[in-house]
């Protein structure tokens, strides 16, 4: 009988059996119902990631939220429809010249300046906005957004205000002023572009002060 039990009991280790426990405490009245996380599980593991080993590439919820990820094709199109309205409001803007010339530059500087903030808007379809704004506040291209920015906020300003001495050559300047920080801030996306331009400017400077 020992012999007998003794290989049963071998018999069952081998194949792994294991007798069911039968010990246990039974609780009256009590159900256990599936629970289902509120929460997915990149919420979590986001929100336990520190700041520091996050993307940079994810967008803010509120940017995500007005501007939906949409296909390049329709990028490319919202980018090209605002660059030529962009380019008529400007061209526009010259059949006025001749009044700005004589005293009267309001409309051609409101046309112009409007011409420039819709390209300007344009160029948020193909990067996001958040990104195109990483891009002006570059080290190569920070001063030169910062002028075209607040000489386009000053333009829209001084066309507005109340006529005052000086005002037409202001507007005037200040439409100069836009164009020459656009230039340059596309010459910082062409290699060696800014270095060429100021060597040429420079170059004028000295030829026109022979003069």
């Amino acid at each position: 009988k020992l012999c007998a039990f003794a290989a049963c009991r071998l018999e069952r280790r081998h194949r792994g059996g294991r007798r069911p426990m039968t010990n246990y405490v039974r609780f009256p009245n009590v159900t256990f119902e599936p629970v289902e996380l509120q929460v997915g599980l990149g919420e979590v593991f986001r929100s336990v990631t520190p700041s520091f080993l996050r993307k940079e590439e994810d967008e803010d919820e509120f940017l995500t939220s007005c501007c939906p990820h949409i296909t390049w094709r329709q990028r490319v199109t919202g980018w090209l429809s605002c660059f030529c309205l962009g380019l008529l409001l400007q061209a526009s803007s010259f059949g006025s010249l001749t009044r700005a010339l004589l005293g009267h530059p309001g409309r051609f500087a409101l046309t112009y300046t409007l011409g420039n903030i819709v390209a300007l808007v344009g160029t948020f379809f193909l990067a996001g906005p958040r990104k195109q704004v990483r891009k002006m506040a570059d080290k190569n291209r920070a001063h030169a957004s910062a002028i075209f920015v607040s000489a386009m906020v000053l333009t829209l300003v001084a066309v507005e205000a109340p006529r005052f001495h000086g005002r037409a050559l202001l507007i005037l300047a200040l439409v100069i002023l836009q164009w020459m920080s656009l230039v340059w801030y596309t010459l910082s996306y062409i290699p060696y572009g800014q270095k060429m331009g100021w060597r040429l400017l420079t170059k004028c400077c000295s030829w026109c002060c022979t003069f």
